[in-house]
């Protein structure tokens, strides 16, 4: 039995400050915290992993051509050139020698990008190896100011929870539609030609083709998030103050972001499940005759397993195919989302759901901003009759 709205008030109420910011971190609402900030609560949250990342790029110098010992020196080298321009770096910033920054600007994120490229550079001389460097911790810092700026490693155990509590909304509204898509998708799946399709596809042909609807899945999932954000907090206004619902730019961008990871993963849900379906029946149905009459070989790996004295095969095409008719359907709901009065109404709903909570939470939060702030006041102006009785 769910909470009722009395219930979940009387339960918000109870929450200190740094409570209701971990209820925003877990609901990948990190943007609401007061004073959040890139340098403090992205990069300076992840300062250790990022320092932990130049440690691995100086050990993945070992080149298996040389011998150890010049290994061993090629490493102990790089590592020496980055530990000392740190040492360098936090005395030009006033910190001490190793610690690690609580607040990462520029000069940190420059230092991280090119530090272990020209330490490696020194010390092994191959400038294809510091490019190679420099361009992947560009998409380290870029991953990071995603993922930890969405609160996303914080919500990862909310996240897997809500994934089962998805389950069954997801499937309920694929139901609606399931005569239309399975009837194709088995249509599909039992046909000769995207078998062989997906038999002699090239290992890059299955990147690419796998990108491809991806894009378009986070395309048209992202662009109606905006306007379910906007309608589901306009329902949640009318019990909440108007400033609980008033938000700048990137907290606007961040409720948005949170709107459409929670399409999405209705979206990897719905995939999921016909992946597995068309897989067990693939490992069921299609049986080496039919392989030798289809003439596909399988791919690179095959996996057999024995149920009930009888052999399944599960091999390399069998999970090509599922996959692309898996990302198929994942499509095809994530369109339907989109156009259907019927599932908008409903997953509307759902959203309004929990950003009624959200806005409840953060009405709270606000108060309790506003009471710390009066009592700092109070505070000085008490300190300030005090040290001059005069102003009293």
């Amino acid at each position: 039995m769910g909470e009722t709205l009395t219930e979940q008030t009387e339960r918000i109420s109870r929450y200190t400050r740094k409570q209701s910011e971990r209820f925003f971190r877990r609901q990948g609402l990190p943007h609401l915290i007061a004073g959040h900030s890139i340098g403090r609560d992205v990069f300076g949250r992840s300062a250790g992993f990022l320092v932990a990342v130049m440690l691995l790029e100086s050990a993945g110098l070992i080149d298996e051509t040389w011998p150890w010992w010049l290994n061993l020196i090629a490493v102990i080298g790089t590592l020496a050139s980055i530990v000392g321009l740190y040492i360098l770096l936090n005395l030009v910033r006033g910190r001490g020698w190793s610690t690690l920054p609580q607040r990462v600007g520029w000069p940190e994120l420059t230092f991280f990008v090119l530090a272990p490229a020209l330490a490696s550079y020194a010390t092994i001389g191959e400038w294809q190896v510091a490019v190679a460097i420099v361009v992947f911790n560009l998409l380290v810092l870029a991953t990071t100011r995603v993922v930890v700026g969405l609160g996303v490693l914080s919500s990862l155990g909310w996240g897997i929870a809500r994934l089962a509590g998805e389950f069954g909304t997801s499937l309920r509204r694929l139901i609606r539609l399931l005569p239309l898509v399975l009837i194709f998708s088995i249509v599909l799946f039992f046909n000769t030609e995207v078998w062989q399709v997906f038999d002699k596809i090239s290992g890059q042909g299955d990147i690419t083709l796998a990108a491809f609807f991806l894009v378009i899945i986070v395309a048209l999932t992202t662009a109606g998030a905006r306007r379910e954000a906007d309608a589901a907090i306009a329902e949640a206004a009318h019990h909440a103050s108007p400033r609980s619902t008033q938000c700048n730019r990137s907290q606007n961008r961040n409720i948005v972001a949170m709107v459409a990871s929670s399409q999405l993963l209705q979206v990897l849900v719905v995939s999921l499940a016909t992946g597995v379906f068309f897989v067990l029946v693939g490992a069921l149905t299609i049986t080496d005759g039919v392989r030798e009459a289809w003439a596909i070989d399988g791919g690179k790996w095959v996996w057999d397993l024995n149920f009930l004295g009888t052999r399944l095969r599960i091999d390399q095409s069998l999970v090509r195919v599922a996959v692309a008719l898996a990302t198929f359907n994942g499509l095809y709901y994530a369109i339907n989302v989109q156009v259907d009065a019927v599932y908008r109404t409903d997953l509307v709903d759902d959203i309004a759901a929990q950003l009624n909570e959200v806005v409840q939470v953060r009405e709270h939060y606000l108060g309790l901003i506003d009471k710390a702030d009066e009592a700092a006041s109070t505070a000085e102006a008490a300190s300030t009759t005090a040290a001059d009785p005069s102003r009293a």
